[in-house]
């Protein structure tokens, strides 16, 4: 696989407790709450399929019964491939990412399972080394990115309090080409092995 190829890989995380959208993830993981009458991961499986996605692999760990029930029956001609978080309740998606480091294959998007999003959005996503970003609006928080000359990322902030109106906030899809990944590896293998499993993958990247 070249890398400019086209990304055809979808690499979903969904071990997470959802414990922010409670009552709402009690009985169910938060990937299949329902937005207007329909779970987030339908949506999210509806866009990848319409892109011609064929194969997907989802870390799960919350309730992950419930989301394989759900997938089976939903998943039609989609190969799923299912890694396990077993420590999802004292674990960050820094570890649900680390586990699937050996599913990497090529290049690949990585998506957050509690994602809404219209499906012409994966148009400019599925070339490597893009990162979907969006303008800073009211009560965003998390991680920032700079941008440069020609939109290229100069500087990646994780936790800042102090938020420049110039920056731009990330929104959990990213494209990573293969020589990329195998850079954001050694530093991924890095932090688990200082055992920094409760923080975002978004500091491996800074």
């Amino acid at each position: 696989m070249t890398e400019n190829s086209r990304v055809t890989e979808p690499l979903l995380l969904v071990a997470g407790m959802g414990s922010r959208l409670q009552p709402l993830t009690l009985d169910a993981p938060k990937c299949l709450t329902l937005v207007g009458g329909i779970p987030i991961i339908e949506r999210l499986v509806d866009n990848l399929r319409a892109q011609g996605i064929k194969r997907l692999v989802v870390v799960i760990g919350h309730m992950e019964r419930h989301i394989r029930k759900f997938l089976q029956r939903y998943r039609r001609d989609m190969q799923i491939d299912y890694i396990v978080n077993p420590n999802y309740r004292t674990t960050n998606n820094i570890y649900s990412l680390w586990l699937a480091r050996h599913r990497v294959r090529g290049s690949f998007l990585l998506v957050e399972g509690d994602l809404i999003f219209d499906a012409s959005m994966l148009d400019g996503m599925l070339q490597p080394n893009k990162m979907a970003i969006s303008e800073i609006r009211p009560r965003m928080n998390g991680t920032m990115v700079e941008l440069g000359a020609r939109q290229k990322i100069n500087l990646i902030h994780v936790g800042y309090e102090n938020i420049d109106p110039s920056w731009y906030k990330t929104v959990n899809i990213y494209s990573l080409a293969l020589n990329s990944w195998k850079k954001v590896e050694k530093v991924l293998n890095r932090f688990i092995t200082e055992n920094r499993i409760d923080e975002y993958y978004e500091s491996v990247f800074a």
